[in-house]
């Protein structure tokens, strides 16, 4: 009797949760620490035109169907992509807004810059010798940034800034996006600990003025990534906006209008698998397993989450929003956005490159930089031979010959959902190369 009511009792648990993670599935809400569950591998499954994804689970879950949220933007049609653009397009910036929320950058700007220097310098009122970068690689994160930069040091008239002994965060000091403003603490990695808030006369400090001051033409180059997109905390700081009130572009402009622009981008599936591998092995691999599978479902929440905030917001806000999830970045990949917004800022002073493009003619692309940003070519001889001398830095292939590739439905529900925003950023750059088939 008594092992009749265990049995019961078990039963009533199982059914419990059976129910409780359909209802959890049905509406895509599928919370982190479902990776206390053994996953199967999932099974993509057609009917009429909609895909329909199932996930298969060892032990309780059985095999439940799910319809994932239908795209808005209709990429096949091409007149319906030229209206979605006009969707990006925001108001008329108020340079106020930028003003009041940096006064320690715009108070110790100058009126002018000094005319004979390639970089954006001037002699403050205590006489010391300033300068700011006049050259942005601006993004993407996982899209061949540190690599590129690294390159683009071979050329004797560009030069990195001198913030530390680190070489990497001469890089990427990520100033203008995460030490001008303070963030919220929802929007950190580590909300125990809190990042200061630089002032400008601080990173002014470390912005390599000195090498300029003795060179006149070198230029600074800036690599940081998360310049294309990062607002982390807009909503806060501007509360009841239904966007942000401008984008890093604006802000650049606004401190150096005639700053050249680089970005480079990859297919958004590939970025995001890259960067799901990547942070794991800096920050989380002791403390969790991420397999294929576990991608899977965490696509799946966030592909999800960012549909349903179109049903209510911008795509602006829904790009730039701070609530999507650190551990899976969908948004990023969701290029259009960010693109446009440096686009109005900057006009053809921005140049956006592909990784494919960069892998397979590196030396021919790394001239076509030169060009942009107003250095003389380098020999394409001697870049082909620096090239196969040298190594690929930040690759992320070490982790993924061990956890193995992204499942073929992920790939397949990522394409589909990548699409009609690669579709709308070749439309706008008037490139299809951006499309990233494959």
């Amino acid at each position: 009797m008594m092992r009749n009511t265990r049995q019961v009792i078990k039963l009533a648990v199982l059914a419990l949760l059976v129910l409780t993670l359909l209802t959890v599935l049905h509406i895509y809400e599928i919370p982190e620490n479902i990776y206390t569950v053994t996953l199967g591998t999932p099974t993509p499954v057609w009917k009429d035109g909609q895909s329909f994804i199932n996930i298969t689970t060892s032990s309780y879950l059985t095999t439940t169907e799910m319809t994932p949220h239908a795209n808005r933007y209709d990429y096949e049609d091409e007149s319906k992509i030229a209206v979605d653009l006009s969707l990006l397009k925001q108001t008329d910036l108020n340079l106020d807004v930028l003003y009041e929320e940096s006064k320690d950058v715009f108070d110790l700007l100058p009126n002018k810059y000094l005319p004979d220097y390639k970089s954006f310098c001037w002699y403050d009122q205590l006489g010391q010798f300033q300068c700011l970068a006049s050259v942005y690689l601006a993004g993407m994160p996982k899209c061949g940034t540190t690599d590129l930069f690294d390159k683009l040091m071979w050329h004797p008239e560009l030069t990195l800034q001198d913030h530390t002994d680190d070489r990497s965060l001469d890089k990427e000091f990520h100033y203008w996006t995460r030490l001008r403003v303070r963030r919220p603490v929802n929007f950190l990695m580590n909300p125990k600990i809190m990042p200061p808030k630089l002032d400008f006369s601080g990173f002014l400090a470390g912005t390599g003025a000195e090498r300029v001051k003795h060179n006149r033409t070198l230029r600074i180059v800036d690599g940081t990534p998360s310049l294309l997109w990062d607002l982390g905390g807009w909503e806060t700081r501007y509360p009841g906006l239904d966007e942000p009130p401008y984008s890093n572009g604006d802000l650049i402009h606004a401190v150096t209008p005639d700053a050249k622009i680089l970005a480079i981008l990859r297919n958004p599936i590939d970025r995001l698998y890259s960067e799901y591998l990547y942070v794991w092995r800096m920050v989380k691999m002791r403390e969790e397993v991420r397999t294929p599978e576990t991608f899977h479902l965490d696509v799946l929440r966030e592909t999800r989450k960012f549909d349903r905030c179109l049903e209510t917001k911008s795509l602006r806000n829904c790009c730039y929003s701070s609530e999507h999830s650190l551990r899976i970045r969908v948004a990023l990949g969701v290029y259009v956005c960010y693109i446009s917004d440096f686009l109005k800022a900057f006009g053809n002073n921005l140049l956006v490159i592909t990784l494919d493009e960069y892998h397979s003619y590196p030396d021919v692309t790394l001239n076509k930089i030169f060009n942009h940003i107003g250095v003389h070519e380098l020999d394409s001889e001697y870049l082909k031979s620096k090239i196969q001398s040298s190594e690929t830095l930040n690759e992320s292939s070490s982790v993924k010959d061990v956890v193995g590739e992204m499942l073929n439905e992920t790939r397949q529900l990522l394409a589909k959902f990548y699409a009609p925003y690669n579709a709308m950023l070749a439309n706008l750059l008037k490139d299809s190369k951006f499309r990233f088939y494959g």
